[in-house]
């Protein structure tokens, strides 16, 4: 029989609270044992169970599931002594059952989770204990008690409470001794200890060391020295060796001799000479075939050392005849299993100190010395600092630096991890540089920044940081990030408000003037933004800890609920994308970007509609929500294929044509327009007046969408891909998508136009703001839940990576986890990749609606638009187009920047733009750097957290993986911009020379 206390440690045995033991070792020496159990970090039950059974040591990985339980599938003692025919009861913490369901003959299984509880648990094993000890058709016999762990939890370890309980422990283990019969073997051990305020879950001594004690009733325990301690994976080998079944796979424990009864008639050296060498090649198999399938992870003079150790032992094993040669042998044996339990401990157990201190500060001292840079330099600033010479000799000065650490590796033992280290240094160095060598301009601008500017934003954001060191508010990160966009929201608003006093001061004196007035149409747009907020929640997942979760076990395609249900989840979210994909296309046609017939504006014309179509079919037809009766499903399966196809040729014609605008052909009558009817900006419909009143009109260009020439060619990628992000995320999580989608169009649009009201020139209306990038951060992060994920290891959406490939899968791990991953953080994704419509809003809202631009309270009579007509009624406005020096690719004169122009202003301050981007990303980038120290320093304070690895640990492994994916996007959108820069330069060259 096996007696489990949670969180049982030696210390407390000896304080007079169980006396039992001291009796029993006092009275039956040669029948007893007690030692100090040592288990290994991290010091939580699930691990340790795993560890207790398997016999190995759990990676980090395996760690955030410690309260989601997930059966164990790998070689464990338990399967082994089943497949023996062997019978197990168990009793006690359901944590057991769910490792392994199934596999008791009987079982009491009661919840664990609430660890204020002390005593509901330990009453019902004591209820059925007795019951299960007069029967005698089991041979193993688990109870697993949580009183005393709970306790430590609740109480600490000096309490009161605890007392009790060990003096509860002490009486139940007397009458087991007393009940069970004399071929029965007790062993009592702990899972873990406790710190001196009840914790546990890390490394400190109090932490490891538990107790073990084992009592055999009617045989002596083999006697071979005075052995004090044990490992905790050791009690797998050496439970093996007494039922007589094979040692699990994995394990990487040694048998501990004294604990195995002396059989009569069975000669004593050749059965511990069994076991040992047979424990010996087990483990000896196991770590090659490991080091051999994971090349890399241990070091290869390790791996030769430790095989010519083996060899050695295999050689001598055959010459044991003396108890003395025995010891010897069985010394040299257990050193070398130590050995190699040593080297896989020091990979992956060990909270390394040292390593946790070097992230931390390289990370802050990113995070500060970017602020410094990025935060208090002017675009024109970075412009000049970050030269084409400056960046190459950064490059070259890696690759050297990679180089000669390379060398350095090849000749000495230096770590990957040293390496890492040496990189991120060097270029902290480099950063350093940089900042000593603008200091000045830094200082001066600084100083420029009012000392209690953005007070409001720094506040939500400081708020938005602080979540990572909560427990309970990253539980409720969904409804925190809720109710800090609709403070931003309102916050934004305010700013509108004051922007826009002077003209809600003139409508005072007309009611009516007040509801047909700009002010009150960007209210309804807030007003639309808080409602989708609201219906938010809707689309959030559960978590375990929540309590009455129905959805733990489901997919974000809305698992769990009733067909009915299902079905009215596929057609809204039918709708919300055929939705999605016609109004980006009316707003492309709207400013003339579909016009003409080249291969990009062909795909960005139909291809959404088509990919629309074949996700909603795939939607609508997929087995996963209903029975499609006839309907092969390689047939499903080539819609997602469709999809796919599209997203991939739009790309490649994206990056070979980026440009989505059309020119005129020459000699086309004057009502060409007129088939789109307000298709054309009205800066080209004044180009075409031109053209038809000018005698030499053949030298006058008549090009369609050049007013949003930017902003078209990331809307049409973004509509694309976000197609097939629907396809992969399913009904639910698609609809969640859109609403949030919405919310970020409104968010855009007014502070697109509230930078316009407020912007002093042009570099002003370039920049967003802190409170813009502090919102743009907020929903990427809100994306991630109104797709239905949340931060938790078990509830990892795996339906992605099927999707398409179900009829027939290629079994490809990278796409898998490509899949998985782009669907997992679409919002860092999609909303990373469109980050430059932040910077750009200003100027295609104005482009689509010019009439915006009669609202600005500053501006000028003489620049307010002029509208003229024509002879068919087509309006225009008068602007000027600066020429562009074919040699740099630069405007060659100074032209006061007019928002009416649109994205016009972008290439006629081409520096300045791109510089807005890079500064603009670098910021973003900055402020979600500072997100991962946060959730660094809240993993490295609460290490020892009894919630660590369940919700600390995945949410740092979120952030991290999303960091990564958004610093991706970013980049892909920064080189889309300037491959877009960089074709409209060329265009514009290719027209003055022809002018």
């Amino acid at each position: 029989m096996c007696a489990l206390i949670s969180g049982l440690r030696t210390p407390l045995a000896y304080q007079n609270r169980m006396p039992i033991f001291s009796e029993i070792l006092n009275a039956h020496p040669r029948r007893s044992r007690m030692m100090k159990f040592l288990a290994d970090p991290p010091t939580t039950t699930l691990q340790r169970l795993k560890g207790m059974t398997t016999g190995s040591l759990p990676t980090f990985i395996d760690i955030g599931s410690n309260f989601a339980s997930p059966e164990i599938n790998e070689d464990n003692i338990i399967d082994q002594i089943v497949g023996q025919n062997l019978s197990a009861v168990f009793m006690g913490d359901s944590t057991w059952t769910d490792l392994f369901p199934g596999r008791f003959s009987r079982q009491y299984s009661y919840p664990s989770f609430n660890i204020f509880d002390l005593d509901t648990v330990d009453r019902r094993i004591e209820k059925h204990l007795p019951g299960e000890l007069e029967k005698n058709d089991w041979d193993l016999l688990v109870a697993h008690f949580l009183g005393v762990d709970h306790c430590g939890h609740k109480h600490g370890p000096l309490h009161g409470e605890m007392s009790r309980k060990l003096g509860e422990m002490d009486a139940i283990i007397r009458s087991v001794i007393d009940a069970m019969a004399n071929d029965t073997m007790l062993i009592v051990v702990g899972d873990h200890g406790m710190t001196s305020s009840g914790d546990h879950g890390g490394d400190s001594e109090d932490e490891l060391t538990s107790l073990i004690f084992a009592y055999s009733k009617g045989n002596d325990l083999t006697t071979r020295g005075n052995v004090s301690a044990m490992q905790q994976i050791d009690l797998v080998p050496t439970l093996a060796a007494i039922f007589g079944v094979p040692i699990p796979y994995s394990n990487l424990g040694t048998i501990r001799t004294n604990l195995l009864p002396e059989v009569a008639k069975t000669p004593r050296l050749d059965t511990l000479l069994l076991h040992l060498w047979q424990n010996a090649k087990q483990v000896q198999r196991y770590f090659q075939h490991y080091a051999l399938t994971n090349l890399g992870t241990f070091r290869p003079d390790h791996i030769d050392d430790l095989h010519n150790k083996f060899l050695v032992l295999s050689h001598r094993v055959n010459s044991i005849y003396s108890d003395a040669a025995f010891m010897n042998f069985a010394t040299d044996l257990e050193s070398h299993l130590k050995g190699i339990l040593v080297t896989c401990h020091d990979i992956w157990v060990r909270f390394d100190d040292l390593s946790m201190g070097h992230g931390l500060l390289i990370a802050i001292l990113t995070v500060f010395g970017c602020f410094l840079l990025f935060h208090n330099l002017k675009v024109r600033q970075l412009d000049q600092l970050f030269s084409t010479s400056t960046v190459t000799t950064i490059y070259f000065s890696n690759v050297v630096c990679v180089l000669a650490i390379v060398a350095l590796k090849l000749t000495s033992v230096t770590s990957m991890s040293s390496i890492m280290l040496y990189m991120a240094a060097f270029n902290l160095f480099i950063l350093g540089l940089f900042i000593i060598q603008n200091w000045s301009n830094i200082v001066e601008n600084w100083s420029e920044i009012g000392k209690f500017s953005n007070t409001v934003t720094r506040v939500v954001y400081l708020m938005l940081v602080t979540v990572f060191f909560s427990n309970s508010f990253i539980l409720q990160e969904p409804k925190i990030l809720t109710y800090i966009l609709t403070g931003m929201l309102l916050y934004v608003l305010y700013g509108l408000k004051n922007a826009f006093a002077p003209e809600l001061e003139r409508g005072k004196r007309r009611l009516g003037a007040i509801f047909s007035s700009v002010p009150m149409h960007l209210i309804g747009l807030a007003c639309v933004a808080l409602v989708c907020l609201r219906v938010t929640h809707l689309f959030f997942r559960c978590r375990e800890e929540h309590g009455n979760c129905l959805e733990f076990s489901s997919a974000g395609s809305g698992g769990g609920i009733g067909t009915t249900a299902r079905r009215k989840l596929d057609l809204i979210a039918v709708v919300a994308v055929a939705l999605f994909a016609t109004l980006t296309r009316i707003y492309l046609r709207s400013c003339g970007n579909l016009a003409g017939f080249s291969w990009n504006t062909i795909l960005a014309r139909y291809g959404p509609t088509l990919a629309t179509i074949c996700t909603s079919g795939y939607f609508l037809l997929s087995p996963t929500n209903a029975a499609t009766p006839g309907i092969p499903q390689i047939h499903i399966d080539a819609m997602a294929w469709i999809v796919g196809g599209i997203f991939l040729a739009q790309v490649l014609v994206l990056m070979y044509r980026p440009l989505m605008t059309y020119l005129v052909p020459q000699g086309v009558p004057d009502d060409i327009d007129m088939t789109t009817g307000r298709m054309i900006p009205d800066l080209f419909r004044r180009l075409k007046n031109i053209y038809c009143e000018n005698t030499e009109r053949s030298k006058i260009p008549i090009i369609c969408g050049l007013g949003t020439v930017y902003s078209s060619t990331v809307v049409s990628y973004f509509v694309i891909s976000t197609i097939l992000v629907c396809l992969l995320l399913g009904t639910k999580a698609t609809t969640g998508l859109f609403v949030t989608i919405l919310i970020a169009v409104v968010f855009i649009i007014l502070t697109g136009i509230l930078r316009y009201q407020t912007a002093k020139n042009l570099e002003s209306c370039l920049q967003p703001t802190f409170a813009t990038l502090v919102v743009w951060l907020l929903l990427i992060h809100f994306t991630f839940y109104t797709t239905s994920h949340q931060t938790t290891l078990s509830q990892i959406d795996w339906h992605p990576a099927f999707v398409g490939r179900t009829a027939y899968h290629d079994h490809s791990n990278f796409i898998s986890a490509f899949l998985v991953i782009i669907t997992t953080f679409c919002g860092a994704a999609l909303l990373g990749t469109v980050f430059p419509l932040v910077t750009l809003a200003p100027f295609f809202i104005y482009t689509a609606l010019p009439n915006l631009a009669a609202h600005h309270r500053d501006l000028a009579p003489e620049r307010r638009p002029e509208r003229l007509k024509t002879s068919n009624n087509v309006e225009y406005r008068r602007v000027n187009i600066a020429s562009v020096d074919e040699a740099t690719g630069e405007a060659t004169s100074e032209v006061e920047w007019d928002i009416t122009k649109g994205e016009l202003n972008l290439f006629e301050n081409g520096p300045l733009f791109i510089g807005a981007i890079f500064k603009s990303a670098c910021q973003l980038m900055a402020l979600q750097g500072l997100r991962i120290f946060c959730s660094m320093l809240a993993c490295t304070i609460h290490c020892r957290h009894l919630m660590v690895w369940k919700i600390f640990a995945p949410r740092f492994i979120y952030e991290g993986i999303s960091t990564y994916v958004l610093l991706g996007a970013i980049l892909l959108s920064y080189l889309m911009l300037i491959r877009v820069h960089r074709a409209v330069v060329n265009l514009i060259v290719k027209f003055s020379k022809s002018n």
